[in-house]
């Protein structure tokens, strides 16, 4: 009797045959994937050069006069009047501001009504001392005797004793009410100097603290720029190196660096450099703003890449230097300055090696890549 197959059991065995068929597919593509040839990655390349002598600092800055001073009073007060504002050119001892508080005019009014007591005291001491004097030698003339004398002489000593104790009294006194006036004197701020007005930091009505600025002046001549550095480039820059700037508008200007600061600026590890403007056609004013680089001297030899070639790795400063077989090696850096996007390598390159600068974030020590150069 012929035996027939259910519809479930031709399903079961198409299943069997479909599973077959994918298994022997799926082996032979990754047999064909494990021979095919992998491929290698693409990157950007340039061949390394030697730095020029000269290497720039890059520096901007404000125009300021060199003989600038920021005017504080000497004690503190209401603000009633500011007379000069930013921009205006004042003369030297010419009236700033007028500060008023009533405490001072307190205080000078006590020191001169101490002072007048005072004066009134020893005019009084002179008259009743003189006298004690006078009477003593009335008596000594009556009835002349040693003891008369002596009497005499002591009413003298106690007459010169007490005055001289008032008169060192009315001084002291009279030396407050000085004090007590020039402070209120330091009341009408004046310019030390004659300049231009920089920047006024407080209005009228409001409050001047005793020893904060309240007008910054600046001489209009005898121009030049403070920026600072970071402290490593500040050691390379000396004073005498040539600056070139330029203005806002793009017009060129020289300068000198006239001071380098001895020390770091503690709060951000930078270096305070002056430069001193070549400004003879008056090209710029008081706070315009100017950008340029410091020409320094190379202290040695260096290399000159672009900073995209660099990234880090575990801390460490690399590039990737393709071989003769374009097989990518890893190079520790050791870097300097950095100006327009170029980064100076004193240690890890030479001249005439071909490194990555695009697409090396995907390589890994050994890779074989493929390489095309920078224009």
């Amino acid at each position: 009797m012929k035996k027939s197959f259910s519809k479930q059991q031709y399903l079961f065995l198409a299943g069997i045959i479909v599973a077959i068929v994918l298994t022997a597919t799926l082996v032979l593509k990754n047999k064909n994937n494990q021979t095919a040839k992998p491929n290698n990655p693409i990157v950007k390349t340039i061949i390394t050069q030697q730095a020029d002598k000269n290497t720039t600092i890059e520096v901007s800055g404000f125009v300021r006069g060199v003989s600038r001073a920021d005017v504080s009073p000497l004690a503190s007060g209401t603000i009633v009047k500011i007379l000069k504002h930013e921009g205006e050119t004042v003369k030297k001892g010419e009236v700033l501001a007028i500060i008023h508080n009533d405490q001072i005019d307190a205080q000078v009014a006590a020191a001169k009504a101490g002072a007048a007591a005072l004066e009134k005291t020893l005019n009084d001491s002179k008259k009743y001392y003189t006298q004690l004097v006078d009477e003593a030698k009335t008596n000594r003339d009556a009835l002349p005797s040693d003891s008369a004398n002596e009497a005499v002489q002591s009413a003298e000593r106690a007459r010169d004793l007490q005055i001289q104790a008032s008169k060192d009294q009315l001084i002291a006194a009279q030396g407050s009410l000085g004090i007590a006036s020039a402070g209120k004197n330091n009341f009408t701020l004046t310019a030390p100097f004659a300049g231009t007005i920089m920047t006024v930091y407080s209005r009228e009505g409001g409050f001047a603290n005793f020893s904060m600025p309240l007008v910054s002046l600046s001489t209009p001549n005898s121009l030049e720029i403070e920026t600072y550095v970071s402290a490593t480039n500040g050691k390379n820059i000396a004073v005498g190196n040539v600056a070139n700037l330029q203005t806002s508008n793009g017009a060129p200007l020289s300068g000198i660096v006239t001071a380098v600061a001895a020390g770091n600026d503690a709060a951000n590890f930078k270096t305070l450099v002056r430069i001193h403007l070549n400004d003879e056609t008056g090209l710029v004013g008081l706070g315009d703003f100017l950008r340029g680089q410091i020409i320094v001297a190379r202290s040695g030899q260096a290399i000159s890449i672009p900073r995209k070639a660099i990234i880090s790795r575990g801390g460490d400063q690399i590039v990737f230097v393709l071989d003769e077989n374009n097989v990518a090696k890893e190079q520790t850096l050791k870097t300097g300055t950095e100006n327009n996007g170029l980064v100076e390598v004193t240690e890890g390159l030479s001249a005439n090696q071909k490194i990555a600068i695009e697409g090396q974030q995907y390589l890994l020590n050994g890779s074989v890549t493929t390489p095309y150069e920078s224009k």
